[in-house]
């Protein structure tokens, strides 16, 4: 017997607001795992999801929450992974571009706005997932979480380059070893995480605007045909997984 959308809901939401709350995604899987098991068991009789707990579901959440102890060790991997990350891909990128300087505002805003990024990420996922929320909240919510990052960032680059601060810049040596340590800070981010999409970023994001600088076009032109290739070859990655994943949904098999 297939569960009902309540219930397949219910359980996605449950897992997301758990992992967004700092558990153990080890022990969450568990706890959503058994409780699929005995909502199939009880859809059979007719009852639902809020008949099963006895609860809403944003009382049931919070009550499993309550009684799942909080996973520092995995929080400070994904952090530091996550800081990792995205340091080597601005790394990788400046590197390859021969343009590795980085004022104090950049080198101590970097990090600030990444952590309050992720803080902010957990936030929002625990609301949505939580409360009734529409499509068009939810996209206002996560365009919002996307889009203010990229606005500090570039108010960050804006303050280096134009009000006087303490530099640090690379070249030569320096400049190989940092390309060398960000391409190996993204293989292991990408072991760690068991999953190529940082490695696959990485290369559709440089890939294509090294190429282009490379070329005989005429500066504007690679102007253009860079700006077009981020959207072009990261979009069309992204849209890719997601119409495989659309695919996977659809037939993947009644659970039993």
């Amino acid at each position: 017997m297939s569960l009902s959308k309540e219930s397949k809901d219910f359980l996605g939401n449950l897992r997301i607001y758990l992992i967004s709350s700092g558990k153990n995604e080890q022990e969450v899987d568990e706890i959503v795992g058994e409780l699929e098991d005995h909502l199939v068991e009880t859809e059979k009789r007719g009852k639902s999801v809020s008949e099963v707990t006895g609860l809403t579901p944003r009382q049931y959440m919070n009550q499993i929450s309550a009684e799942m102890p909080i996973d520092y060790k995995s929080i400070f991997e994904y952090i530091v992974m996550v800081l990792v990350g995205a340091f080597s891909f601005i790394i990788l990128g400046d590197a390859l571009s021969g343009d590795l300087s980085y004022s104090v505002f950049e080198l101590i805003g970097y990090p600030l706005v990444m952590i309050g990024f992720l803080l902010c990420t957990a936030a929002v996922f625990k609301y949505v997932s939580s409360h009734p929320v529409s499509k068009a909240r939810e996209w206002t919510l996560f365009s919002i979480l996307g889009g203010v990052p990229i606005l500090l960032f570039m108010g960050l680059f804006f303050l280096g380059q134009n009000v006087e601060a303490p530099t640090v810049v690379m070249e030569g040596i320096g400049r190989l070893f940092a390309l060398i340590l960000a391409f190996a800070a993204i293989i292991a981010v990408s072991l760690w995480s068991k999953t190529w999409i940082m490695i696959i970023l990485a290369i559709l994001v440089n890939g294509p605007q090294l190429l282009i600088q490379q070329s005989s076009f005429p500066e504007e032109t690679k102007l253009i045909l860079t700006g077009l290739s981020l959207p072009v070859f990261v979009g069309g990655y992204f849209l890719l997984l997601f119409v495989k994943e659309k695919k996977k949904e659809k037939h993947a098999g009644p659970v039993t």
